[in-house]
């Protein structure tokens, strides 16, 4: 039984010190990637659930099929409404996904930060 503390230690210590000292450049390389990778595809499914696109291409046909000019007026205006609320509610999904990609890119530092603040 002892005999397997003194093979495995070794090994043990080398994968603990490697990913230590790995895990900064992951964080901004791979990490990274996932992260935007992740939150683009996010922000594709949001747009596609307020079908911004659709609302945008539809803004001209007349609501319930009433081609007069009131059906008219009231299509364009009810749609760019639409629109507007919609495309505000996207650019505060985008917002919370750049504040989330900036606190992933300050977040080591400041935890480096606090440590050496710490130790000295």
């Amino acid at each position: 039984m002892l005999a397997n503390y003194f093979i495995y230690a070794p090994k043990i210590i080398f994968d603990f010190l490697f990913d230590i000292l790995y895990f900064i450049p992951w964080w901004y390389s791979r990490g990274l990637v996932e992260v935007s990778k992740k939150s683009w595809r996010f922000l594709i499914k949001k747009e596609k659930e307020l079908a911004i696109f659709v609302w945008l291409k539809n803004i001209h046909k007349p609501l319930y099929e009433k081609y007069g000019w009131q059906g008219a007026v009231k299509s364009v205006i009810m749609r760019t409404g639409q629109i507007i609320a919609r495309a505000v509610i996207l650019l505060f999904w985008a917002f919370f996904i750049t504040v989330k990609i900036l606190l992933y890119f300050i977040l080591p530092l400041l935890v480096i930060w606090q440590i050496i603040y710490q130790i000295i």
